[in-house]
C-alpha cells in the first residue's frame, strides 16, 4: 500500500478501537450517537457488521434496560457473564490483575503511556486495551503522514504484536457476550469487536507456503 493508502486505513482502525472502548463504559444518553458514529467508521471496512447496527437502531430500549443488561454481562453481581478483563481468560487460577496485566501495562509503559491512578480500570480491562489500539494506529497513521515508514511499520508491528499475544482472550469474551446477552446491542457489541479484531490480526498473518 501506498503512504495515503496506510495513513487513511490506519487512522479507520484508530477511530473504530476508539469508539468501540465507548461501548464497554455503562451505557448513557449518548448511546445512539454512538452507535451512529461506530457504524460509520466500522461498516466501510465491515460491511458483514451492517446488520447489526441494524438491529441495534431497531431494539429501541431504554437506558434501564440497556444499563440492565451491561450490568449482568460484565459486573455481576454474583455471576459476570463476560468478566471484562483479559487476566481472567489469560491467568484463570491468578484472575484478575495476573501475570497477563503486569505484561499489558508494561507494553503501555514501553510506548510512552501509563494507566492514571484515577482511570478507574485495570490496565487489561476491554477498554483499555482497545483505546490503546486507537494509540498504535494513531502514531501509525502520524508517521506515515510524516513520510517515515520505518516508524509507520514499527508501530503497525507493535499492533500485531499486542493482538496476538494480549488480546487472544476476545474471542472467548465476545462469544460468552453473543451466547449470553440478553439485547441486540451487547451481541452487536460483540460482532463488531470481534470482527475488527480478527480482521486486524489476520493483516499479519504470515503467508502460507505452496
Amino acid at each position: 500500500m501506498n503512504a495515503r493508502e496506510r495513513v487513511n486505513g490506519a487512522r479507520i482502525k484508530a477511530d473504530s478501537y476508539r469508539l468501540l472502548a465507548e461501548f464497554y463504559y455503562p451505557p448513557d444518553q449518548g448511546v445512539n450517537e454512538l452507535i451512529d458514529a461506530l457504524a460509520e467508521s466500522l461498516i466501510p471496512i465491515h460491511p458483514e457488521t451492517a446488520p447489526c447496527f441494524q438491529a441495534m437502531r431497531m431494539e429501541n430500549l431504554s437506558l434501564e434496560e440497556l444499563i440492565g443488561d451491561y450490568s449482568r454481562l460484565f459486573l455481576g453481581p454474583f455471576v459476570t457473564v463476560a468478566p471484562p478483563y483479559g487476566s481472567v481468560y489469560l491467568d484463570p487460577a491468578n484472575g484478575v490483575m495476573g501475570s497477563s496485566t503486569a505484561h499489558v501495562r508494561d507494553c503501555y509503559l514501553a510506548s510512552g503511556l501509563d494507566i492514571s491512578d484515577d482511570c478507574g480500570e485495570a490496565p487489561d480491562h476491554i477498554s483499555v486495551e482497545l483505546e490503546f489500539m486507537h494509540f498504535l494506529c494513531i502514531k501509525e497513521a502520524e508517521a506515515a503522514n510524516e513520510g517515515d515508514l520505518d516508524r509507520a511499520l514499527h508501530f503497525s508491528r507493535k499492533q500485531g504484536e499486542f493482538i496476538e499475544r494480549s488480546m487472544a482472550w476476545t474471542q472467548e469474551f465476545t462469544e460468552r457476550i453473543r451466547a449470553r446477552a440478553g439485547t441486540a446491542f451487547y451481541r452487536g457489541v460483540a460482532e463488531c469487536t470481534s470482527a475488527l479484531i480478527s480482521s486486524h490480526l489476520g493483516e499479519f498473518a504470515l503467508p502460507t507456503s505452496p
